[in-house]
């Protein structure tokens, strides 16, 4: 893919979970809201870990998975309700270091460079728009949620690109990257003009640079 010239748009897409965040956010955020709204499902724990493990033995979908461990752990709550507990966590994570220095300190590049700040993440929406606000990105893909009658249709690996495309077009003539830990966004990682992997793992690190990737450590400003 030809790079477009410096004066070109500039979109920079970053990642969530252990990109900017240290850690994974979704099962923090249903045991923060259970501790929350509903202390005595923390009992129904043991639950959410067995479903967890039905999911990487292939027998449950990720977007399934999502929806049934909110409805365990957090109840038939309203999206408001469940909004206003997605604005404390992020709070939360946010007030107890719980972001990654480097990935910050690119964000904050990025910004200065005048780049179109994107968060694309597979986390629900009802708790990413908070980082998303709280860390002044532009725009938003996320998983979306709809209630707990249909099951989402989950923003990762090629339905996170295909998502990101459709509400970037300007990908194609702009100049791009793509911060991200994980292996699952390579098709997004592969059609930016920068690759970024953000790994704290050396074996990780030498599969990324063997794609072509830049890597870098996000615990390092």
């Amino acid at each position: 893919m030809p790079v477009p010239s410096d004066a070109a748009m500039r979109i920079a897409i970053y990642d969530l979970d252990r990109t900017l965040t240290r850690k994974a956010t979704f099962t923090p955020f249903l045991l923060f809201a259970a501790r929350k709204v509903a202390s005595w499902r923390l009992a129904l724990v043991p639950v959410w870990l067995f479903a967890m493990l039905a999911y990487r033995l292939g027998a449950m979908s990720r977007a399934r998975l999502k929806l049934f461990g909110t409805q365990l752990l957090v109840g038939r709550r309203t999206r408001s309700e469940l909004e206003a507990l997605g604005s404390q966590f992020a709070a939360r994570v946010m007030a107890s270091n719980g972001l990654m220095p480097g990935t910050l300190l690119l964000l904050e590049k990025d910004r200065e460079a005048g780049a179109r700040l994107v968060l694309a993440t597979a986390a629900f929406d009802i708790y990413a728009s908070a980082f998303a606000t709280a860390l002044g990105f532009d725009e938003m893909v996320a998983t979306r949620w709809e209630g707990f009658e249909r099951v989402p249709d989950n923003c990762y690996a090629d339905t996170k690109l295909a998502s990101v495309l459709d509400r970037q077009p300007e990908i194609g003539e702009a100049r791009t990257r793509f911060v991200s830990d994980s292996f699952a966004d390579a098709p997004l990682l592969d059609k930016v003009d920068e690759p970024i992997f953000a790994t704290t793992s050396q074996r990780k690190a030498k599969k990324a640079a063997a794609r072509g990737w830049r890597v870098i450590d996000p615990r390092e400003s």
